[in-house]
Order: C-alpha cells, then structure tokens, then sequence
C-alpha cells in the first residue's frame, strides 16, 4: 500500500481530530482520481498507472483541510473490470481489498465507503464492485455513499438522480447517501460554479459519514464468508478461465489460508461453476 504525503490548502498550524477512514471504489474510468483531487482541492491523485492496475494496489491520501476543517484518509482502490478480468484477476482484486480492510483495523477502522461511477447506465461490473466491497468485504456494516461523476453538463446535477434513482436501487445498489457531481472545470472554467458547488456536496457527504461508528472487519469469519460467497462473485464474471495453481498459491500465501482450506474453497467454487 503505497503511501503519499499530507496536503493542505491552509499554511497555518492547525489541530485535528483523529482521522477519519475511507475507502473510494469503483471501475477504472469512472473519476476516482478526480473525485479525490476535488476533495482536496489540488492535484495530488494521478490517474490509474498500468502497473497499479495490474497489481491492483490501493493508495493513500491523507487530507487535512482546515477551511473548512477536514482530516480524512483517502484509499484509492483499483476495483473490478469484468470486461478484461477472469477469475483469478477477480480474487487477486478481493485479496488486496481485503488487506486494505484488514490493515485499517489498526487506524481506526473504515468510517465509510465511497462508491464512484460515472453517470450513465447501470452496468454489471458497478454491481460486482458494491457487492465485493459493501456486502462481502464490509457485512453492510459500513455506511457507503454513492458518487455520481461526469455530470456538468446537466443543467441541474440532482436531476440525474430523480431520473436514475428506481433503477439504481433496483439493481441491488442501496446508498446511505449519494451525491451528483462534477470534478471538472471545464473549458475556460465554464463549469467552476458546479464545480465548487461539487466540493461542498463531498465535503458534507464526508461529514456526515465520519459520524459514524468505524468498522474493524472480524477476520475469524474470513474464510467463512469466501466459501459462502466467492463463488458467485467469480461466476459473475464473463471470463471464468482460471489457473488453479495460482488460485491455489494466492488463498494460501496471500490470504493465509491452510492448504486444505483453500483446496475446500476452490472445490466450491468448481461445484457452484459446474450448475450453469
């Protein structure tokens, strides 16, 4: 997990609570990156590198903000991409979601979950990524907020959700709280005042989800959730090729896992595979 340093839009000192822990998920694409340099309110989040893809790892950004007062560290996770992702690439992407998970225990806790996705139809790979994160990784334990990127060119940016709203929620995807936003400027700064008005939605959003109590994943039920769970997560995926060797290596090296665990889970996973 790579860790960057802290940013600050105010040179004064300034004394901060605790921070607050969250974690920003979502395809590549959708504006992660965007979205956490408009927190911030500069450039400190560089878009997704080929290699950062590839290893699928998370990046910190601690954000302190005194004006107005904000203290919070942003993980940046690589989530699902179901077009270019078998199944091993879907496990290697749940394993080091679950470091991340894991790692935080000892900061405190995830406080929330921000969902990013960019305005547009609900896909496949958006269900996969809330289920992976909300339902699966967290229990439903954590509040997430979804974030709607790319929409400076409504007229108003809430539209977007009373037109979507049904068909966001009939897919499976319940947010605690949402927010229509752009991270751009645009042209000659011809979306700034959506822009700004983007920054305060996030900034309330953070807020508001930072009351709430922190989540510290309960690792005795890791191996029990997976078997329960991993199967159909990986059956969602379009291509289901696999190396079991290396399936085999990751559950046992990388999730801890004894081998004869990891040789139970991946025959449920077979078992559940050969029903369709």
């Amino acid at each position: 997990m790579t860790r960057i340093p802290n940013y600050t839009n105010d040179s004064a000192p300034t004394t901060f609570a605790h921070p607050q822990n969250f974690i920003v998920f979502g395809e590549m694409g959708v504006g992660k990156s965007s979205l956490i340099n408009l927190i911030a309110g500069e450039q400190v989040a560089k878009s997704s590198s080929g290699v950062q893809s590839c290893n699928l790892e998370s990046t910190e950004y601690p954000i302190r903000l005194s004006d107005p007062q904000l203290n919070v560290n942003l993980f940046d996770t690589v989530g699902l991409d179901s077009p270019t992702m078998d199944s091993a690439s879907y496990l290697n992407a749940l394993v080091k979601a679950h470091e991340l998970i894991v790692s935080l225990k000892n900061q405190g806790g995830v406080h929330g979950l921000i969902f990013c996705i960019k305005g547009g139809r609900v896909s496949r790979t958006m269900q996969q990524n809330y289920r992976l994160f909300y339902e699966f990784l967290c229990q439903k334990k954590v509040p997430l907020a979804l974030v709607v990127t790319n929409l400076e060119t409504e007229v108003n940016m809430d539209d977007w959700w009373t037109r979507n709203k049904v068909h966001v929620e009939k897919s499976g995807v319940v947010p605690a709280t949402h927010v229509c936003i752009t991270a751009i400027k645009g042209h000659q700064n011809a979306h700034e005042n959506k822009y700004f008005e983007s920054r305060r939605k996030v900034h309330n959003m953070l807020r508001v989800l930072g009351r709430a109590e922190p989540y510290s994943i309960d690792t005795s039920s890791w191996f029990g959730r997976m078997c329960r769970l991993l199967p159909e997560l990986l059956l969602t995926a379009k291509t289901l090729g696999r190396s079991r060797q290396k399936m085999l290596q990751m559950l046992t090296k990388r999730c801890e896992l004894r081998k004869e665990d990891a040789v139970q889970l991946l025959q449920r996973i077979d078992s559940s595979q050969d029903k369709y």
